[in-house]
C-alpha cells in the first residue's frame, strides 16, 4: 500500500537523519532529497489509483485498544480524491522547501530538514485520517514544526512575538474544538466520523458543536476576525516557512470544514451557511483593501491568502457540488502560485536584504529573468483566464451564484481589488526607475 510506504519511508529518513554527525550537512540534504523523490513518485501513484477507481480506498488500521469499559477502537484511514489531490500538494511544497533551503538557511540545517519531515508525516496523516481525536492531535501537532522554524530561522528580531502570535491564537481554536470532539464522544460513543454521520446528534447541542468545529477552523484558515496573526507570521518567518503556511497548513482548516464540519452536521450548517458566507467575503474584502496599504511584499502575499481563503470557505458553505469542487481546486491552485511568490520575493530579499517595495524599484532591469517569472506567477495568482485559480474562483462564484447573486457580485468587485493591488506591486517593482545602489552587482549591494 502506497500510504503506508510512504509513512515509513518519511519515518526511516526522520530516523536516519537524527543519527547522523551534525556537521556532515552535504550527505543529509542528498538523504532528505532522495527521500523526498520517493516520496513524490509515491505520493503520484497513489493519486493515479485514486482516480482509476474513482472511488476512495479504506485502509483499516485495527489498534485494539482496550478500556476499562472494554471498549474496542478501530482507526480508520481514508484516501479519497481530495486527500491525495492535498498529499500531492504537500509533496511539492516540501520538496520546493528542501530545494530553497539549500540557498537562504546557513544554520542547523539538519534541524531543518528534521522539521520539514515531520510536517510531511504529520499532514500526511491529518489529511488521511478519519478519526476525530486522531485528527484533533496532528491539527494541533501541525504547528508545532512551524513554530520551531519560525523561532530559529526566521529573518527579523520579531521572530519569537510572531511564534507566541501564532500559538497563542492555535491554543485559543483549540480548547473549543477538543471540548466539541468530547462532547461528541460522550454523546455518540465514538471517534469515527463514518459513524457520527450516520447518528443524530441532539438538536440543543448542535449549534454548540458547530461553533466549536467552526472557531478552530476559522482561525487555521484564517477568517476575519482571527486573521492577525498570519501577516507577522509570513514576516517573521523564513522562506521554508511561509511556503509551508501559505501552500498547506492554512487548507487544514479548509479541509476541516470540508470532511468534518459540514458532514457532521448538516443541518446546523445549511441554517448558519449564510452567515459563513457573508464572513468568507467580509475576508476577502478586508485582505484586499487591507493589501493595498502595505509596503511590504510579504505582507501584501500574506493578505492575498487571506483573501483567497474567504472565497474558499464561502464556496464550501455554498453547499453545492460545483462550488465544492471549485473551492478544492482553488486550494490547489492557491497552495502553488502564493508559495511561488514566496519564493520569489525571498530571492530578491537575499540580493537585497529588505523586502520594502521602493526598495526593489526596476527589478525589470537589474534582474530580467526574476522580474519575468514574478508577472507570471502574479498572472496566475490574480486569477487570468487560462489559470488554474481562474477556473477555480469561476466555479466557486458560479456556486455561489446559485444561491446569492448579490453576495457572488460583491465577491467579483473583491477579486477585481485583489487584481488590482497584485498589478500596482508589479507595477512599483518592475517598472519604476531603479535605485543607483541596485545597479550594482549582488556582491556589492
Amino acid at each position: 500500500m502506497e500510504l503506508l510506504k510512504i509513512l515509513f519511508n518519511t519515518c526511516s529518513t526522520i530516523t536516519i537523519l537524527i543519527l547522523l554527525p551534525n556537521h556532515n550537512t552535504k550527505l543529509q540534504k542528498n538523504i532528505t532529497s532522495i527521500s523526498i523523490i520517493i516520496t513524490l513518485s509515491q505520493t503520484i501513484l497513489l493519486y493515479l489509483n485514486t482516480l482509476n477507481i474513482n472511488q476512495h480506498i479504506t485502509i483499516i488500521i485495527n489498534n485494539n485498544i482496550t478500556t476499562k469499559k472494554n471498549e474496542i477502537y478501530s482507526h480508520y484511514i481514508t484516501v479519497d480524491y481530495i486527500s491525495t489531490c492535498l498529499l500531492l500538494l504537500t509533496t511539492i511544497l516540501i520538496s520546493c522547501c528542501i530545494l530553497i533551503s539549500k540557498t537562504t538557511v546557513y544554520h542547523s540545517n539538519k534541524k531543518l530538514l528534521i522539521c520539514l519531515l515531520i510536517t510531511t508525516l504529520i499532514l500526511f496523516l491529518a489529511f488521511t485520517t478519519i478519526n476525530l481525536l486522531i485528527f484533533y492531535i496532528l491539527f494541533e501537532s501541525s504547528i508545532i514544526p512551524l513554530i520551531i522554524i519560525i523561532g530559529i530561522w526566521g529573518s527579523r528580531k520579531e521572530k519569537i512575538r510572531a511564534a507566541y502570535y501564532f500559538l497563542i491564537y492555535t491554543i485559543i481554536g483549540s480548547l473549543p474544538l477538543f471540548l466539541t470532539i468530547l462532547t461528541i464522544k460522550n454523546q455518540l460513543n465514538t471517534f469515527n466520523i463514518t459513524t457520527i454521520q450516520k447518528e443524530k446528534i441532539e438538536n440543543s447541542k448542535q449549534i454548540w458543536l458547530f461553533t466549536g468545529l467552526f472557531l478552530a477552523f476559522a482561525i487555521k484558515t484564517p477568517l476575519i476576525p482571527w486573521h492577525t496573526w498570519l501577516p507577522l507570521a509570513h514576516v517573521e518567518a523564513p522562506a521554508t516557512g511561509s511556503i509551508l503556511l501559505a501552500g498547506i497548513l492554512l487548507k487544514l482548516g479548509a479541509y476541516g470544514f470540508i470532511r468534518f464540519t459540514t458532514p457532521i452536521l448538516p443541518l446546523t450548517t445549511k441554517f448558519l451557511s449564510p452567515l459563513i458566507i457573508i464572513i468568507g467575503i467580509l475576508s476577502l474584502w478586508s485582505a484586499s483593501l487591507n493589501s493595498l496599504r502595505q509596503n511590504d511584499i510579504k505582507r501584501i502575499i500574506a493578505y492575498s491568502s487571506i483573501a483567497h481563503m474567504g472565497i474558499i470557505t464561502a464556496a464550501i458553505f455554498s453547499l453545492n457540488k460545483i462550488s465544492k469542487n471549485g473551492s478544492l481546486l482553488l486550494m490547489i491552485s492557491h497552495g502553488l502560485t502564493s508559495p511561488a511568490l514566496f519564493i520569489l520575493t525571498s530571492l530578491l530579499y537575499e540580493r537585497h536584504k529588505t523586502r520594502l517595495i521602493k526598495n526593489h524599484q526596476g527589478t525589470s532591469l537589474t534582474t530580467p529573468i526574476l522580474s519575468t517569472l514574478t508577472i507570471i506567477t502574479s498572472l496566475a495568482h490574480m486569477s487570468t483566464p487560462g489559470s488554474m485559480n481562474f477556473i477555480g474562483e469561476y466555479m466557486c462564484l458560479l456556486g455561489l451564484w446559485e444561491l446569492h447573486p448579490t453576495i457572488t457580485l460583491i465577491s467579483i468587485i473583491g477579486i477585481l481589488i485583489t487584481t488590482a493591488y497584485l498589478l500596482l506591486l508589479y507595477i512599483q517593482t518592475s517598472s519604476s526607475k531603479p535605485q543607483i545602489y541596485l545597479l550594482l552587482p549582488p556582491q556589492q549591494t
